[in-house]
């Protein structure tokens, strides 16, 4: 009894340092909010189509990081950089690294596990980028540059 009384009390003082920044993802959201919202499909013919993202990819971005997030995809642009722009490891949940591989592993049969190391944290666009190269190429291993 007494230990497990322990570990609720510990899970009490982690669980903020894990868990999201809700007044950064307010702040954040706000800033979005000067923005038009994209559809999926808008979203996709204005920047993904251009920069040779599969319409596959940028559903799962679309879905996905607005769940990871908290925020609106159709909002983001490309250009926006993930944790100086977005705040992307404030507003997240600390596992969303975790999270975006298993889902990505149900979505497209890739497991990107042994990647979550290599995962860009520049900006939006490099972390779409690396998702379709993984998409594309699962079984080849990626060095490349995403900026």
């Amino acid at each position: 009894m007494w230990h497990r009384l322990k570990n609720f009390f510990q899970g009490l003082t982690t669980y903020p340092i894990l868990s999201p920044d809700l007044r950064t993802r307010r702040q954040v959201y706000q800033w979005l909010r000067q923005r038009p919202t994209l559809s999926l499909g808008d979203w996709y013919v204005v920047y993904g189509k251009p920069s040779n993202l599969s319409y596959a990819i940028i559903e799962f971005a679309y879905q996905r990081l607005a769940d990871y997030s908290g925020l609106e995809f159709g909002r983001m642009l490309p250009s926006d950089r993930l944790n100086e722009d977005l705040c992307w490891t404030k507003i997240c949940w600390f596992d969303w690294h975790m999270a975006l591989c298993d889902d990505f592993c149900q979505w497209f049969g890739v497991d990107l596990s042994n990647e979550i190391l290599s995962l860009p944290e520049t900006t939006i666009g490099a972390l779409l980028k690396f998702l379709e190269d993984h998409r594309k190429h699962p079984h080849s291993h990626h060095h490349s540059t995403y900026s």
